[in-house]
C-alpha cells in the first residue's frame, strides 16, 4: 500500500533528535543486500544492515559493527552517502540515520537472529512494498551514490506527511541535517 503524502507542510526545525543510526547497503553488480528484519523497530521489513549508535562510539564504527552483527560481513570501503532524519509527530521527537554504501567486503553472507533471509536484489527489483513507506523517496540517491539528505516526516507510524530530498557535492552539505 502507497503512503499518503500531503504537501503543505510545516516542519518544526526545533524538534528535539532522540536516537542516531546507521544503515548500510553492501553492493554489487547492480545489487543491494537486504535482510529480512525479524523484531523490533522495523519488523517485517526488508532493508540494509544497522542499527543504533552506542554510547562512546562513532556512526562509522556503529555501521561496521552493525553490519559485523547482522550479516556476517566486514566492510573494506565504506563510504558515507546521506542522512536521513525523521520527525515523528506521534513522538513529538526526531531520529537521524546515517546512510553507507559498500561495494569491497569480506565474509560469509550469513543471516542473523535479527535479519533473516539475507538477500541480493537488483536495483530494478527491490521489494519497496515490503519495506517502510519512505524508502522509494531515498533509495535512488543512494543507489545512484550521490550525496544527499533527506528529511521524512511521519505523522503517525505507517503515514508520510511530507518529505524533502536535497543532492549535494560533498559530504560535509550533508551532514548539517544531522546537526
Amino acid at each position: 500500500m502507497k503512503p499518503e503524502i500531503e504537501t503543505n507542510l510545516e516542519i518544526d526545525t526545533k524538534m528535539h533528535v532522540n536516537k542516531l543510526f546507521t544503515l548500510v547497503f553492501l553492493k554489487k553488480n547492480k545489487s543491494v543486500l537486504l535482510g529480512l528484519k525479524t523484531r523490533g523497530l522495523g519488523k517485517g521489513f526488508w532493508n540494509g544492515f544497522g542499527g543504533k549508535v552506542e554510547k562512546n562510539e562513532t556512526v562509522m564504527d556503529c555501521a561496521k559493527r552493525e553490519l559485523k552483527e547482522e550479516c556476517n560481513l566486514e566492510a573494506k570501503d565504506l563510504k558515507q552517502i546521506g542522512v536521513v532524519r525523521y520527525d515523528l509527530l506521534h513522538d513529538n521527537s526526531s531520529d537521524v540515520v546515517h546512510i553507507f554504501t559498500c561495494t569491497q567486503f569480506e565474509g560469509v553472507e550469513k543471516p542473523s537472529e535479527e535479519m533473516n533471509p539475507i538477500q541480493w536484489y537488483k536495483f530494478r527489483a527491490i521489494p519497496f512494498t515490503q519495506m517502510w513507506p519512505d524508502s522509494p523517496h531515498w533509495y535512488p540517491y543512494m543507489l545512484d551514490e550521490k550525496y544527499f539528505s533527506a528529511r521524512i516526516t511521519y505523522s503517525d507510524e505507517n503515514t508520510i506527511k511530507g518529505s524533502s530530498i536535497q543532492v549535494y557535492n560533498n559530504l560535509s552539505n550533508v551532514l548539517k541535517i544531522a546537526e
